[in-house]
């Protein structure tokens, strides 16, 4: 055995409860090891001491006051109790709120946005925005789509009599004027056809408009219509057309 093995023993060496051969191991070696003798020694005299003390035994009166100490610190410190109603979750709360907003936005949106729009309506915007296209092809078909319209769709005419004014490209004037011919019930468009025919400088729109404005029989083109065949500027041309549709007025 070496020291260690020796010194974990030595206690029961002492108290006789080791084995012949155990006890034979370590008499051998405390006859050769100094350290281990002197082991031997200052644990027999530690144990001499223990023997030699009294033990002190508590009184009964201690005994008494330490139960009533160890129950009372035991009610303090009793088991928790998990109360039965949970703590108010702040984060269930703007869940749930949340929610409700969501479902009464998705409410008010749907009560409050505009209704559809009907295909009529559907239609009229399409016109409406092809006849503001750059290109005047899609302006000529937006004013032949625009004659299917009635004379209520004063969005429809006050777009045409825009075009009748403003479009720079003379075919788009034209189609303009015979479509604004759909709609000559309407004293506005009556109107915007005498008023074309007294600024419109092309005279390829100035026929148009004396065919139309004969048609319809509009008794106040003959004023404007004399004082253009009186016109030297006026084409000779333009002024046989004028003779010809005046006599249907007059």
């Amino acid at each position: 055995m070496k020291c260690k093995e020796i010194a974990n023993k030595l206690t029961e060496y002492l108290d006789n409860c080791l084995s012949e051969v155990e006890n034979s191991e370590i008499e051998h070696h405390l006859k050769s090891c100094i350290n281990c003798q002197q082991e031997l020694v200052e644990l027999k005299s530690f144990l001499s001491i223990l023997e030699n003390d009294k033990m002190e035994i508590p009184s009964n009166n201690l005994k008494v006051n330490f139960d009533k100490i160890l129950a009372e610190e035991i009610a303090k410190k009793g088991p928790k109790v998990i109360p039965l109603k949970s703590k108010t979750d702040w984060k269930t709360f703007i869940k749930v709120a949340a929610s409700i907003l969501i479902v009464f936005s998705a409410f008010l949106l749907g009560k409050y946005q505009p209704e559809k729009l009907s295909s009529k309506e559907k239609n009229t915007a399409e016109v409406l925005t092809l006849l503001e296209d750059s290109s005047a092809s899609k302006r000529i078909l937006a004013v032949t789509n625009a004659e299917e319209f009635t004379n209520k769709d004063t969005k429809i005419i006050e777009a045409l009599i825009n075009r009748l004014f403003f479009d720079k490209n003379t075919n788009v004037r034209l189609a303009a004027a015979e479509a604004l011919s759909k709609f000559s019930s309407e004293t506005l468009v009556r109107d915007a056809l005498i008023k074309s025919l007294e600024t419109d400088n092309n005279t390829t729109v100035q026929i148009e408009l004396i065919i139309i404005l004969s048609k319809i029989q509009e008794k106040r083109a003959i004023k404007p219509m004399e004082k253009m065949l009186e016109n030297e500027e006026t084409p000779q041309y333009v002024k046989q057309q004028l003779q010809l549709n005046l006599s249907t007025l007059l």
